[in-house]
Formats: structure tokens, sequence, C-alpha cells
């Protein structure tokens, strides 16, 4: 049903996945934890109710139950160069997880995840308040969703909804999420043809631009007099001092360092394309 392996998974491991239509577009991303008794898919809010109902759809003989797990939950976000100190200073303990994706549960919380950006506690929706009160007395500094939004940006993470959707095919975004050597998969045909015998047609990339406009979703960007692809986010970098996008460029100019203008209220700006991640995950100063 995914695009990763998730059979050899042992307990405490994880992988990034995404489940795909037939023509290989992407339906969900998602984050699989697998536990003693548990798989975990850890993904947007907004997408758990479709991405549960298309996966219930397919359960036929198996011995498994789908169960929407989100009001359970709260998810917080420690990130930052001194996330696993400011963890270890709250659980009184070292957060032993290197490993991308691995997890575990604590008596202080439901459960810990190694991500992309650092960790994140999932906390009971009752005690959230005070999990975040005690990760804070550990070291940490309260941000708003704004500044995740930055970090998130800078580390080139698409978020379902704003940077995907079912237009997009998995290749486009990377390879991180694909095993080409497991069994059959919905949309699996499409992912391989694109690998072994064709290319994408445009490419997840990043952009860095001059001033201080942000331009909005869907913002043209324009290479040697053409249209060649557009943003999807944008955010100033206070790590780099730019304004920084994320958005998609057919292949001839999703090329590093190459020059593009960026039409932003009818006005060009100039920008450069940048490979992702624009900052490495885990390093940028907020937290």
């Amino acid at each position: 049903m995914v695009s990763n392996d998730v059979e050899n998974l042992q307990p405490g491991r994880g992988v990034y996945a995404a489940h795909l239509n037939a023509q290989g577009k992407i339906v969900g991303q998602m984050t699989i934890l697998v536990d003693d008794d548990f798989v975990w898919l850890s993904m947007e809010t907004s997408n758990v109710k479709k991405l549960a109902d298309v996966l219930d759809r397919m359960i036929v003989m198996e011995d498994v139950q789908c169960e929407n797990q989100t009001e359970k939950f709260e998810s917080i976000a420690v990130i930052g160069p001194q996330a696993a100190s400011v963890l270890a200073a709250w659980l009184g303990e070292p957060v032993n997880l290197d490993e991308q994706f691995s997890h575990r549960s604590s008596p202080k919380c439901a459960r810990i995840v190694r991500d992309e950006l650092g960790f994140t506690v999932w906390a009971d929706i009752a005690n959230a308040a005070s999990v975040v009160d005690g990760i804070v007395a550990g070291g940490a500094t309260l941000i708003d969703e704004a500044t995740w939004n930055v970090i998130r940006t800078e580390a080139g993470l698409p978020i379902y909804g704003i940077d995907i959707d079912e237009t997009t095919t998995l290749p486009e975004i990377g390879e991180k999420g694909i095993r080409y050597d497991k069994g059959c998969y919905i949309g699996q045909e499409v992912v391989a043809r694109i690998k072994y015998i064709g290319h994408v047609n445009r490419r997840f990339m990043g952009f860095i631009l001059e001033g201080e406009s942000l331009p909005a979703p869907g913002s043209v960007a324009r290479f040697a007099g053409k249209d060649v692809g557009h943003i999807t986010t944008s955010a100033f970098s206070p790590e780099l001092g730019k304004v920084v996008a994320l958005g998609y460029l057919n292949r001839n100019a999703a090329v590093s360092g190459t020059p593009v203008e960026v039409m932003s209220g009818g006005q060009p700006i100039v920008a450069t394309v940048r490979d992702l991640p624009l900052i490495p995950s885990g390093t940028s100063s907020s937290g």
C-alpha cells in the first residue's frame, strides 16, 4: 500500500513513505513507525480522514483495524542544535534515538520520535500543556507556527495540501520515500518507469530571493523568458538573511545556481535556484 519497505522494520524503527494512486500521484505522505502492537502513521492532520478512508477500504482479509488517533495526542516539535540535550534534561535520561525515525515511549509522554527537524514529542491531549512546560524548563524556547514554517522551509520539507497534493508524482519530490526492490504497491509501475526508462518533468526545488517581498503561493517562476514553474511556500530566513521559497521547476531549470525571476504582484523578483535542503535540518538556531 505504500512506497517504502515496512515489513522489515523492527519495533522502534520507522520510515518516510507515501500512498499513491494508480498514476503514481501522492494521496498522502506519512512517517510510518512500527511498535510492538501497532503501526503508527503520522501525517498532516488535514489529510488523516481521507487517507484513513482510503486505507480502510483496502482491508479485506487482513487481521488489522485502522483507527484515527488524532484527537488523543498533541505533537510538540523540539528542534534546533540543542534539542537532544533539552529533551534529556526534561526526561532525566539520554534520549537514545540516533537513527532517523527511531522512536520510543516514555513515562513522561506517549512517544518521542526522531525526525527530519529534530524530535517530535507525542503528548496525551490532557497533559500537553505540562509536557510543554517541562520541555521549556529543560531549556527550550517557545516558538510559534510561523517560525516552525520558516525552519521547515529552510529544510525543504513539503506539506500536503500546500506543497504537494494529488497532482504531485512522488519522484518529483525526491527518492527518500521509495524502495525500488520491495514488493508491488499501487503506483509502483509509474514510479519504476520514471527511474529506469524516463524522467520527471519537474522537480521540487528551493529558491533564494533578492529583496524583502514574499511571493504568494502560485507565483510563476520564469527562465529565459519562459514560464518554468511556480512557488508553493515562501518565508524570510533569519539564518540566511534572505527570503527563501519552495516550489517546482521544469527539469531544464531545476539546476542549483540557475537564475530565475519569480513574478510577484506583476513584478519580477530575482532568485537563484538551490538544491534542498537550503539549510541542513537540525542546524537552525531556533528551537
